[in-house]
C-alpha cells in the first residue's frame, strides 16, 4: 500500500558507543529508558533472538513481540516487530539504532523507524495522528538513553543534543 514512512531521530550522547551499545542490547534495561515497557522476557540482544514485551502506551496495553535482525556491536543494532496492535495497521514495522564514535566520548545516536502501511486508513492514521506521537515518543525514547549512559558513563560503565530527520 504505498510507500512506507522511514525516517530518523538524533542525539548526542556523552559517553563511548561501547556503553550505549551495553545498554541497548541488555532488554532487562529496558524499562529504565522505554517507560511504555512494563515487563519483557528479554535479555541479551543477539541476531534471531525475540523479545516479548508487555507494553502500556496512551492508555492502551498491548504485547508486542520483537526479533532482532540486526547486531554490530558499538555500531548498531535493529529489530522487527512481529507481533503487537500495530501490525494490523502495518505489514512492517522496524526500528534501528546507529552509534557513531564522535571523539572525546561523544556518540552520535540515530533512531530510525520504517512503518509500511498495510491499507489506506493506516496511512491517513500514520499522517493525522500518529506521526507526531511517535514523534515525541522516539524523542523521549533518546533523551532516557542519553539520561542513563550519561549517569552510568560517569561511573565508568555506559552512553545523546538533539537534531531530528522524519518523514
Amino acid at each position: 500500500m504505498g510507500a512506507a514512512f522511514e525516517g530518523s531521530s538524533e542525539i548526542v550522547i556523552h559517553a563511548k558507543p561501547e556503553q550505549v551499545y551495553t545498554i541497548l542490547e541488555d532488554s532487562t534495561l529496558l524499562s529504565r529508558w522505554a517507560p511504555m515497557v512494563k515487563h519483557t522476557t528479554g535479555g541479551t540482544e543477539r541476531v534471531g533472538t525475540i523479545r516479548t514485551c508487555q507494553v502500556e502506551w496512551e492508555g492502551q496495553i498491548d504485547e508486542v513481540a520483537e526479533r532482532c535482525i540486526e547486531a554490530i556491536p558499538n555500531k548498531k543494532i535493529a529489530w522487527i516487530m512481529e507481533k503487537g496492535m500495530m501490525t494490523r495497521m502495518f505489514s512492517t514495522i522496524s526500528f534501528w539504532f546507529v552509534l557513531e564514535y564522535r571523539g572525546e566520548n561523544s556518540t552520535l545516536l540515530q533512531l530510525g523507524f520504517l512503518y509500511a502501511p498495510k491499507h489506506i486508513f493506516a496511512r491517513l492514521l500514520y499522517l493525522l495522528m500518529m506521526k507526531r506521537k511517535l514523534k515525541l515518543l522516539r524523542q523521549s525514547l533518546l533523551e532516557n538513553l542519553k539520561k542513563l549512559a550519561e549517569g552510568q558513563a560517569s561511573y565508568g560503565t555506559r552512553s545523546p543534543t538533539q537534531s531530528n530527520h522524519i518523514n
